[in-house]
């Protein structure tokens, strides 16, 4: 057995336990040489092209894991750790994402901790091959082309989005379950493209605050090599979406260092002002055909992930677990679902509220069967129909699970931008929250009493969290701001194994690092590893009647 690395990809076994084999990948497989994509524009274009294409793919062609779908399935995974965030289905052995719910096998020796590391070290590996190869370019031709700084600028931005996720994984987070005094303040391993194979198999956890160094550093170069560039497509990141990832960074590294966040609160200003971008209205919303499976039917995503015909599944696809219309997936079975509780605590005046079915059915929903009104009464209360088959197709897949994956939309960098000036004037953060807010509540009658900014961020965040359930974007936020969860009270609609609460936030999001690599990183002791938090959170059990 070789020793695992940054450079070496893993096969996920089909069973919890993880036995499989080892082996290395080159950067091509074969298909082309260095030399070879050097001299030919179409072959290096076909490598930017396969940055986005390689986070849609499983982890191997032939896995029996059918939560093995690449970066919308890690979308998927954190999201599934929140409260919010349940089945209903009669079945939940049909809700692939139930481990991560209910903090089950955790541990550093399971896939579920394997996914991360896995996935996201295969990518950076994929934007390092890029990196180097288009710097080798620039030294041999005393230069570059527009569109090969347009193709480096595109590489560095991918980089920085898996570093700014892997960043906010695996920093430990003080929480009431789980300690490790030492592992505080370290992250991720930086493996760049000047690395050779035998120092990353020495490389230890860095330091959170040198990961965010890399990340900015990375979105500067971006953002020189960019400027200028058009887009064709929306899986290609511009200057808009590096604005977007400086934003997001800035407001996380807030916590570190307060000037911080006027950053966030400028960047993000400046991805919606360059990208010239307006929310999502009612309709597109609640768009039958659309809603959430097209960028091109409304103005508000930044960055998406696209599929195909070609190399679509039935079941390893994100729409096969999360749209409820499709026969052909997961969800009929399963049933995704929004917590009661925080269902009744979104106002009744709130478009969003559409997204899940009411148990008071006042609401006439919109569906892609032709009997709208006969299907939804067949559904089970709370049930999300917020994600649309594609095209509304409901019962073909090869056209139904060829939804894009959106990665990244305006309506975010709202929030950022009132979260981080209500760090410095409660009013302003306040007057920026009801602008959204009256975007989503038509009437107008939204108003945030809250007085100090801790209220103030909690209900920016619940309200942030209405805005992306089920989109993969507010673990963070709970992460960062130590909010707990509840399933667990009396009536509540989640099944009795995902019933955990927490005091602050959960031990399940500090992310632990998997057993290949403790085991043959020698700068990566276990003792350098996150705790595992599998059994640290009682379940909550309903009262005997």
């Amino acid at each position: 057995m070789k020793k695992i690395a940054k450079y070496i990809l893993v096969a996920i076994a089909p069973a919890l336990l993880l036995s499989s084999c080892i082996k290395e990948t080159t950067p091509m497989n074969g298909a082309a040489t260095e030399s070879q994509v050097m001299n030919s524009p179409l072959a290096l274009q076909a490598l930017v092209a396969a940055i986005p294409t390689a986070m849609n793919l499983p982890a191997t062609y032939n896995s029996s894991m059918h939560c093995d779908f690449g970066y919308p399935a890690i979308r998927m995974i954190t999201d599934a750790m929140l409260e919010e965030k349940i089945v209903v289905g009669d079945n939940t052995g049909y809700d692939w994402f139930g481990a991560w719910a209910t903090g089950r096998s955790q541990g550093n020796s399971y896939a579920y901790a394997q996914y991360f590391w896995y996935f996201y070290y295969k990518w950076i590996k994929n934007t390092n091959d890029m990196i180097r190869m288009i710097n080798d370019m620039e030294v041999a031709n005393g230069g570059l082309t527009d569109e090969q700084k347009a193709y480096l600028g595109i590489a560095y931005t991918y980089r920085s989005l898996y570093y700014l996720d892997l960043v906010r994984f695996y920093e430990f987070k003080p929480n009431n379950y789980t300690s490790r005094p030492e592992v505080e303040g370290l992250s991720c391993v930086l493996a760049l493209e000047t690395e050779s194979m035998e120092a990353a198999r020495e490389n230890g956890r860095a330091k959170v605050e040198d990961v965010y160094a890399q990340i900015f550093a990375d979105l500067a170069k971006a953002e020189e090599l960019l400027a200028g560039y058009k887009r064709t497509s929306i899986a290609m990141p511009d200057l808009s979406v590096v604005y977007g990832l400086y934003a997001k960074a800035y407001l996380e590294y807030g916590e570190k260092d307060n000037s911080a966040f006027a950053k966030a609160a400028e960047y993000a200003r400046k991805a919606v002002a360059t990208g010239g971008y307006t929310p999502l209205t009612q309709t597109q919303w609640e768009d039958p055909t659309n809603g959430f499976n097209n960028h091109a039917s409304n103005n508000s995503w930044m960055w998406a992930l696209t599929t195909s015909s070609e190399n679509i599944g039935n079941l390893h696809n994100f729409f096969a677990h999360s749209a409820q219309e499709a026969e052909y997936g997961y969800t009929p079975l399963s049933m995704p679902a929004v917590l009661s509780s925080f269902f009744d605590r979104v106002s009744d005046a709130d478009f969003r509220k559409h997204s899940w079915i009411d148990p008071k059915r006042e609401y006439a929903y919109k569906s892609c069967y032709p009997n709208a009104e006969e299907y939804i009464a067949s559904l089970r209360d709370y049930v999300s129909i917020k994600f649309r088959p594609g095209g509304g197709d409901y019962s073909d897949y090869a056209v139904g699970n060829c939804g894009e994956v959106n990665m990244m939309r305006m309506e975010e960098m709202l929030f950022i931008e009132a979260e981080a000036e209500g760090r410095a004037n409660l009013e302003n953060g306040k007057a920026l929250l009801k602008a959204i807010m009256d975007k989503r509540i038509l009437d107008g009658s939204y108003v945030c009493a809250a007085t100090d900014f801790k209220t103030f961020q909690e209900e920016l965040i619940f309200q942030k969290r209405v805005e992306f359930w089920g989109e993969g974007v507010c673990m963070f936020d709970c992460k960062r701001a130590n909010i707990g969860m509840t399933r667990g009270y009396e009536g509540t609609n989640a099944p009795a194994t995902y019933c955990l609460n927490t005091e602050g936030r959960s031990p399940f999001w500090n992310i632990v690092i998997t057993r290949q690599e403790t085991n043959n990183n020698l700068a990566i002791p276990e003792t350098q590893n996150n705790p595992d938090p599998t059994g640290t959170v009682d379940l909550w059990i309903a009262p005997a009647e």
